[in-house]
């Protein structure tokens, strides 16, 4: 009996020493055997290089060029300085309309517009030249210009290469002699305005289109600089003519008028030929010229200076009266 215990416990103590081998479960994987000289490398997964924002670019503001001026005309070949133009009897509405001012506003001289009848009369198609003035002081009439100089020219009047340019540096009293001596006037101002501007009442001589340097010699407002900076020959910018055909009624030259001046005269202007105020220290000046800007352009524009003053930019032409009314 104690043989058989002993075998018994003999036989389970040598059961717990022998490893238990069982095979690997049904769908398990074996083990992944390694070997010794193999080098383990993780693998290198690529990161997202950061691409910088690509630069909006910004519009710039485009400059628009200013525009350019017309060459300057030729002087031209076919001017008869003496010519006259006849304007019939009529009626027009004189002074600043602000209806038909361009969009700028009315100076208070300029107005208010009222209606004006005149009978018929003559004016000069040009501007009184160097010739025909030193015709004038030869016969004794006249008396040489304060000035023989002009803006860019040393010798200007009594010079044959400026002989059809207006006349400049000529006082009121230098322009009512020489229209005397020819056997005429100075144009009185609703004269003068209407035949700028015509029965249609244009705001410039040439119609309602704006200025520029091939309708008159003058300022350019669009650029800042002068057409010419200095006179044209007279007849030089046939674009510019009036409806009656007069030339250089803008720019160029101002021109002296009959009428003394006065801001107020509008308000108590006579309908009927009107000549100005009976006195007065100052005399209307009209046209602009080649110094002016397109506010002095208007048909409408007044301007003034004293009896004494001339200048560089200053001259006039003549008026005489016509029986009945006059036929073009």
């Amino acid at each position: 009996m104690k043989t058989i215990i002993f075998l018994l416990i003999s036989l389970l103590v040598f059961s717990g020493c022998e490893p238990l081998m069982t095979p690997p479960t049904e769908g398990q994987p074996a083990a992944e055997i390694i070997e010794p000289s193999a080098t383990l490398v993780p693998e290198v997964v690529p990161t997202e290089t950061a691409v910088p924002p690509t630069e909006t670019s910004i519009p710039q503001p485009t400059s628009t060029p200013l525009p350019t001026n017309a060459p300057i005309p030729a002087e031209p070949t076919d001017v008869d300085p003496q010519e006259m133009i006849s304007i019939p009897a009529g009626t027009f509405l004189m002074g600043c309309d602000p209806a038909n001012n361009g969009g700028l506003n009315c100076p208070a001289a300029d107005g208010p517009a009222h209606q004006v009848s005149l009978d018929a009369f003559a004016i000069m198609r040009y501007e009184v030249t160097n010739a025909l003035y030193q015709a004038c002081v030869e016969a004794g009439g006249c008396e040489i210009p304060n000035a023989i100089d002009t803006e860019t020219r040393a010798e200007y009047y009594g010079n044959p290469e400026y002989a059809n340019y207006p006349v400049v540096n000529v006082s009121h009293s230098d322009a009512e002699a020489y229209c005397a001596w020819a056997e005429m006037r100075l144009p009185t101002e609703a004269e003068w305005e209407f035949s700028a501007r015509g029965t249609a009442g244009n705001l410039y001589p040439w119609g309602n289109q704006d200025p520029d340097c091939s309708l008159a010699n003058s300022y350019n407002d669009l650029n800042g600089t002068y057409c010419v900076t200095d006179t044209t020959a007279v007849g030089s910018y046939p674009a510019g003519a009036s409806e009656f055909g007069l030339m250089d009624m803008a720019g160029n030259a101002w021109e002296w008028v009959a009428d003394f001046y006065s801001p107020e005269y509008y308000d108590q202007s006579p309908q009927e030929n009107p000549s100005g105020p009976e006195s007065g220290s100052e005399y209307v000046v009209r046209g602009g010229g080649w110094s002016g800007s397109w506010l002095d352009l208007r048909g409408s524009a007044r301007a003034y200076d004293l009896s004494f003053y001339s200048g560089s930019d200053l001259g006039f032409r003549c008026a005489m009266d016509v029986l009945g009314d006059a036929e073009d």
